[in-house]
């Protein structure tokens, strides 16, 4: 069971005094998951809310004398139930204010999990090291507050920061430069010191999520620091992204704590799953031509409502913009010899490959590169194993692709994929026909099927295919008995007479990929072109830029 399942199952009710300009959205996100949300905030209630309450989050993005009172209220009642707690500094650099009241509120809780921007983190690390910068470390006294400093309101559109290796570990004077540079609320071309986030880890005892272009988690208590693929460009074009991940963290956590799971597992499940969701969303709103603000914000909502349904129904025909088709031919398992000599047969076998991609790597590990580098659609295609070792190997391939919310489609074998309850299955010409597939597999699974020309097309669609692999496109090194290429003009045919999606196959590559625009297919399945690389994530990271052009926009 996902943790969306759980999370439905649970049905946790969390807690969330955020600002005034991303409430909507936070609960939004937060009920599409399949939590409840409840938006207390008067200082004489919010105690008895987070006591009846599964997980507490505090945003701090317009902040105010009663609202910090109402934060330490919830907490200490969070604490005392031993419930999670989410902090979003936003902006916490932006005002004397905001650092002397965080400062404060840390001091007399505890929370579980931090997340900000690169910026807001930063700030933080050095408001909690009492930097003598600071212009004042006293909790503001709400009898000494003019009227119109005790409802300071701040944008909370984040700035999506991709963190520099280089920018790591700085020196003493570029880390005060850092830490003083920027508020935190909209700043941009800031990294932050893995260092520094590792010592704000270890002196709060919590987990930190830093957000942007890459999503970093650092846990000193379970010596943990992780980097994960961002989400979408789109995400810093409306207000409330980072707000709503800090809403489904306190979601995660909560449904985590019933489940036993532990409390990074969970960050780690929350992060995955949104960003995964925020990359889906672009697509879609890319494959649709509708690429307006809100229409990306209210998909991205969606994608999360769909996280717990059978893959059929989750299917767009964006998931086919880059369908990954494995092939060990390209890889040395773990368990075989590493002996130089094997090494050289393979080579020479396949002289497009590197022995820096072929020597000693899991198949596991290259689909989670190709993953990481933009394939949307993972194939697993094995030849001439038993049943027992197709199930073996594809279970191990889909807990790759699950932790990446990717859709796992299983080669020419109906059993294996009911098996290991994969996404669905690819059926060849001469393999089980759609009809038989769709009667055993039902209607939750997706059935991918060949064509080489319309006839064929149009008996697969009829027979309940959910797409088309049509090719040879420019001849196959992997299939010996591919058909003859594929024309443009075949393409075109058979996408202007057949309503399911079509993805190309054969020799496809970053460099005659563009010959195929204007054919209006979904994508292409590439597999030389990708397991056969030196390095598979960078190879996978310009194939998924040029599909996403080329097919989508």
């Amino acid at each position: 069971m996902n943790m969306k399942s759980l999370i439905r199952k649970h049905n946790p009710q969390i807690h969330i005094i955020t600002n005034y300009i991303t409430s909507e959205v936070s609960v939004n996100a937060v009920l599409a998951v399949g939590a409840t949300a409840i938006g207390a905030e008067s200082p004489l209630e919010v105690a008895e809310i987070t006591s009846s309450s599964d997980a507490l989050v505090l945003n701090t993005g317009t902040p105010s004398i009663d609202r910090y009172e109402a934060f330490r209220l919830a907490g200490i009642s969070a604490n005392t139930k031993n419930i999670p707690i989410v902090l979003d500094p936003v902006g916490v650099g932006a005002s004397t204010f905001r650092k002397a009241n965080i400062k404060d509120l840390l001091s007399k809780i505890h929370v579980t999990c931090i997340r900000g921007n690169a910026s807001e983190i930063m700030n933080l690390c050095s408001v909690i090291d009492n930097d003598t910068s600071n212009k004042s470390d006293e909790v503001y006294d709400i009898a000494a507050v003019p009227s119109n400093e005790s409802d300071v309101i701040s944008s909370t559109s984040k700035s999506y920061l991709k963190p520099s290796r280089s920018s790591q570990r700085c020196s003493g004077a570029d880390l005060q430069s850092m830490m003083h540079s920027g508020s935190g609320v909209e700043d941009a071309g800031l990294g932050f010191s893995k260092d520094a986030v590792i010592s704000l880890s270890k002196k709060l005892d919590a987990i930190i999520v830093i957000s942007g272009e890459t999503v970093t988690v650092v846990s000193a208590r379970d010596d943990f620091y992780k980097e994960y693929p961002g989400g979408s460009i789109f995400q810093k074009q409306f207000t409330g992204a980072g707000c709503m991940m800090s809403a489904l963290l306190g979601a995660y956590l909560a449904t985590g704590r019933k489940e036993n799971i532990t409390d990074i597992d969970s960050v780690e499940s929350c992060i995955r799953d949104y960003e995964s969701c925020a990359r889906k969303a672009e697509r879609r709103v890319y494959g649709s031509r509708n690429i307006g603000t809100m229409t990306y914000r209210n998909t991205l909502i969606d994608e999360l409502s769909l996280l717990d349904k059978p893959w059929r129904y989750r299917f767009d025909k964006s998931d086919l913009n880059l369908y990954a088709i494995t092939d060990r031919s390209w890889i040395l398992n773990d368990n075989d010899s590493c002996s130089e000599s094997s090494l050289e047969d393979n080579y020479c076998n396949s002289n497009k490959a590197s022995k820096e991609s072929l020597y000693c790597k899991s198949l596991e590990e290259a689909v989670e590169k190709a993953i990481l580098g933009g394939a949307t659609i993972i194939q697993l295609r094995e030849k001439n194993i038993s049943d027992d070792e197709y199930i073996k190997r594809a279970e191990s391939i889909k807990s790759v692709c699950d932790r990446y919310n990717i859709p796992l489609i299983i080669n020419d074998n109906v059993d294996v994929a009911l098996k290991v309850k994969a996404a669905g299955v690819h059926v060849g010409q001469g393999d089980t026909s759609v009809s038989k597939a769709r009667s055993i597999l039902g209607k939750d699974y997706i059935i991918g099927a060949t064509a080489h020309n319309l006839e064929e097309a149009k008996i697969a669609q009829t027979c309940g295919a959910d797409y088309l692999g049509v090719g040879a496109a420019f001849g196959s090194s992997t299939k010996k008995d591919a058909k003859p290429l594929t024309s443009l003009e075949t393409y075109k045919e058979i996408t202007s007479n057949i309503s399911i999606p079509i993805v190309a196959i054969g020799g496809i590559n970053d460099s005659n990929m563009d010959l195929l625009t204007g054919s209006d297919i979904a994508g292409v399945a590439i597999i030389s072109g990708i397991f056969s690389a030196s390095n598979i994530e960078k190879q996978t990271l310009i194939l998924s830029h040029k599909a996403k052009e080329d097919f989508l926009s």
